[in-house]
C-alpha cells in the first residue's frame, strides 16, 4: 500500500495502522502521529462492524470518526496526508463529492501529490468527464513515476475512454494505441510478479498492430512461465492467446495443439474460432471480432508520447479551479450524519444538511 500512494514514512505506518495497534510506535513519532493513527485505528473497527450492529451504534461510531478527522485536521491544517486519509474514507462510505473537498484542500497545500491528482481524475470520471480527468492522470505518472498502478490506471483509461479522448482531438488512435501499450508494459516491468499486469501487457498487443507478433507470443510465453499455478481457465485462455499469435506467425501445428488441449467450456467458442482460421491456407491476422472475443473470455477483464506538455498542465489548472467554482468544496456537520448498510454489507454515509468546517474556511 505504501509503495502504491509513496506517502512518508510515518504516513505508510498510520496507513499499517489499520492492521495494527496505533500504540505500537515508538516515541520518535508526534503526538499529531499517534493522534490520526488512532483515527485510522477506529476506522479499522467501523469497517468490521458492518452487520454486527444496529445502524444508530454504526452512526454514532461514524459521526465518532468524522469528528475526530475534523478536530484534527483544525489542529494540523496543513496536514496533507490526513486531508487524503478523510477523503479516501468519505470515498469509500458513499460521500465522493466531500471526498473531493478533502482532495482538493490537500491539493492546495501540496500540487504534487500524485494520489490526490489519481482521486480528482477518479471524481471526474465518475462524474462522466474522462477527457477532463486526462490531464490529471497524466500528472500522477509525472510526480510519481515508478507507481505500477498509475501506469496500469492510465492504460485501462486509455482503453475505456479511447472514442471520447480521440473524439475530443486530445490524441490520435495511433499515439492513444503507443501510450497505451507503454502503460501497460510499464506496469508489469515495475511490479513483474503481478499476473493481473502482466496478463493486460500481453493483451495490449491486440491492440498495437505495430507491435511484433514475436514479441507478442514472447509476452504470452513469459506469462505462461512466469505463473505457473493459475486456474485451469486461466490457463487455457493463456493458450488461445499463444494460438491466435500463432497464427499470425504462420505456426500452424503448433498453433492447433494447442487449441485442442483446451477444454473450458466457456472458452469454446473462441477455440471453435481460432480452429477455423487453422483451416485457412494463408491465415490472416486476427481480426476485431477474434480479439473482443478474446477479451471477453479473460479472466479479468511505436509512435513517441510526448507528456505532460504545457497545454496538460493549463487545461489541469482550469479544472482544478473550476471544481472549486461549482461549490465542490462543500462542509461537513456530525451531528447530522446517518450509516446504513446495503445488502452486501457495505456501509453508507448520508449527510442530510452542511456547515462550515474549519479547514476549508480559508478556500472560500
Amino acid at each position: 500500500m505504501c509503495s502504491f500512494f509513496r506517502l512518508s514514512s510515518i504516513s505508510c505506518l498510520l496507513l499499517f495502522a489499520l492492521l495494527i495497534s496505533p500504540f505500537s510506535f515508538s516515541r520518535d513519532y508526534t503526538l499529531a502521529d499517534h493522534q490520526l493513527a488512532k483515527i485510522i485505528d477506529r476506522q479499522l473497527s467501523f469497517f468490521s462492524l458492518a452487520n454486527k450492529v444496529t445502524e444508530k451504534e454504526l452512526t454514532r461510531k461514524a459521526q465518532d470518526i468524522v469528528a475526530s478527522y475534523e478536530a484534527y485536521i483544525s489542529e494540523n491544517p496543513k496536514d496533507a496526508h490526513a486531508l487524503i486519509l478523510f477523503g479516501k474514507f468519505l470515498h469509500k462510505v458513499g460521500q465522493s463529492k466531500h471526498a473531493v473537498d478533502c482532495f482538493l484542500e490537500a491539493d492546495s497545500i501540496n500540487p504534487k501529490h500524485a494520489v490526490v491528482k489519481q482521486q480528482l481524475a477518479n471524481h471526474l470520471i465518475e462524474q462522466g468527464r474522462p477527457v477532463d480527468a486526462f490531464p490529471f492522470l497524466l500528472m500522477t505518472l509525472q510526480y510519481d513515476p515508478n507507481v505500477s498502478a498509475y501506469h496500469y490506471q492510465m492504460g485501462n483509461f486509455l482503453f475505456m475512454f479511447k472514442p471520447d479522448l480521440v473524439d475530443a482531438g486530445i490524441l490520435t488512435e495511433e499515439s492513444l494505441n503507443s501510450f497505451m501499450f507503454k502503460s501497460f508494459k510499464e506496469a508489469f516491468l515495475l511490479s513483474p510478479n503481478n499476473f493481473d499486469y502482466g496478463l493486460r501487457h500481453a493483451q495490449s498487443f491486440f491492440d498495437s498492430p505495430n507491435e511484433s507478433s514475436q514479441d507478442a507470443l514472447n509476452a504470452w510465453n513469459n506469462l505462461w512461465d512466469k505463473f505457473p499455478d493459475r486456474s485451469k481457465a486461466e490457463k487455457d485462455y493463456i493458450k488461445l492467446c499463444k494460438a491466435s499469435v500463432l497464427l499470425e506467425l504462420n505456426r500452424k501445428s503448433v498453433a492447433k495443439k494447442l487449441i485442442d488441449s483446451v477444454s473450458t467450456s466457456s472458452l469454446e467458442k473462441t477455440k471453435v474460432s481460432l480452429l477455423q482460421q487453422v483451416k485457412k491456407k494463408n491465415p490472416e491476422k486476427i481480426n476485431n471480432s477474434l480479439i473482443k472475443q478474446l477479451k471477453k473470455d479473460s479472466s479479468k477483464t511505436g509512435m513517441f508520447f510526448r507528456f505532460p506538455d504545457d497545454s496538460h498542465l493549463k487545461r489541469m489548472r482550469e479544472l482544478t479551479s473550476r471544481l472549486h467554482e461549482e461549490k465542490l468544496l462543500s462542509t461537513l456537520n456530525t451531528d447530522v450524519i446517518s450509516a446504513s448498510v446495503d445488502s452486501k454489507g457495505k456501509i453508507t454515509l448520508k449527510f442530510s444538511r452542511t456547515s462550515d468546517s474549519p479547514f476549508i474556511k480559508n478556500q472560500n
